[in-house]
């Protein structure tokens, strides 16, 4: 018995660990931002020292604002906004399924938005998931 307790505690300690988060998460809608940045700010956080950068941003709530420098209105979701100039350089705003219509709706490339989002790293160029407008 002691066995098969040990193996459970392990199995939850693992999913702990994990380092995913949900592509569609409606806890934004209640969770104040833990810090407010420009998209610029936060790209070069994450170019400079990733690993303080996850520490200080993945996984919570943050104010980004920035320029939107892609605002694709058509195709199917999940539907984003980018800040930057493109893959490898930019931050990739994917917007809350709820909200995304309306946000789309009332940006235009060029323009500037503040999102509230949660940070899910630098993988390519910096990810946020359920964003939406605050």
């Amino acid at each position: 018995m002691l066995k098969r307790g040990l193996c459970v505690a392990v199995v939850l300690l693992g999913a702990a660990c994990v380092d995913k988060m949900l592509e569609q998460d409606l806890r934004i809608t209640n969770t104040p931002p833990a810090a407010k940045l420009s998209a610029d700010i936060l790209w070069k956080e994450y170019q400079d020292d990733a690993k303080k950068a996850d520490k200080d941003y993945w996984g919570k709530a943050i104010l980004v604002t920035g320029v939107a420098t892609t605002v694709p209105k058509d195709g199917p979701a999940p539907h984003v906004i980018i800040f930057g100039q493109g893959p490898q350089s930019s931050v990739r705003a994917q917007l809350l399924d709820e909200q995304a219509a309306e946000i789309l709706a009332s940006v235009q490339p060029g323009e500037r938005i503040a999102l509230k989002c949660f940070c899910a790293g630098l993988q390519g160029d910096v990810q946020l998931k359920s964003c939406i407008k605050p």
